[in-house]
C-alpha cells in the first residue's frame, strides 16, 4: 500500500457517517463521528427535549442530503473516504419517496375526514 493511501485511511469513512445519519442522525451521531461535536450536542439536546425534535430531524435530513452528495466533510476539512455515490442517491430517492408519500397520505386523509364530516347530521337543540 502506498503512503498516500495510508494518509487517506486516517480520515472517516463515508459509509459509516451515512449509516449513523440514517439510524441516529436526529441525535447528531454522524456529527459526533466526524468531529463536529458542538453542533452534535445541539442536535442531541434538541432531540431529547422533544419540543425541538422536528428541527433536529429536519437538520438530519439536510445533513443526509449533503452527505449523499459528497459535500459533508470532517471537522478538520478533510473529505470522508470510500464514498459510494449509488448509496447516496438511494438515500435521496428514499427520503423523497417518503416525503411525497406522506404528503399524499395527508391529503387523502384530509379528503376522507371532510367526506365523513359532510355525512354527520346536524345536532338539533330541543325547543324550550
Amino acid at each position: 500500500m502506498e503512503n498516500c493511501d495510508l494518509e487517506k485511511l486516517k480520515g472517516k469513512n463515508w459509509m459509516a457517517a451515512m449509516a449513523l445519519c440514517w439510524l441516529f442522525g436526529a441525535f447528531g451521531a454522524h456529527r459526533f463521528y466526524t468531529g463536529k461535536t458542538n453542533s452534535a450536542w445541539i442536535m442531541l439536546i434538541f432531540s431529547v427535549s422533544g419540543l425541538l425534535a422536528p428541527i433536529s430531524t429536519l437538520w438530519m435530513l439536510i445533513d443526509g442530503f449533503v452527505l449523499a452528495l459528497g459535500q459533508f466533510t470532517h471537522a478538520d476539512g478533510s473529505e470522508l473516504y470510500e464514498r459510494k455515490p449509488a448509496f447516496g442517491y438511494f438515500y435521496i430517492a428514499y427520503v423523497a419517496f417518503f416525503i411525497i408519500a406522506g404528503i399524499l397520505l395527508f391529503l387523502l386523509l384530509t379528503v376522507f375526514a371532510a367526506s365523513l364530516l359532510q355525512n354527520v347530521p346536524a345536532v338539533q337543540t330541543p325547543a324550550g
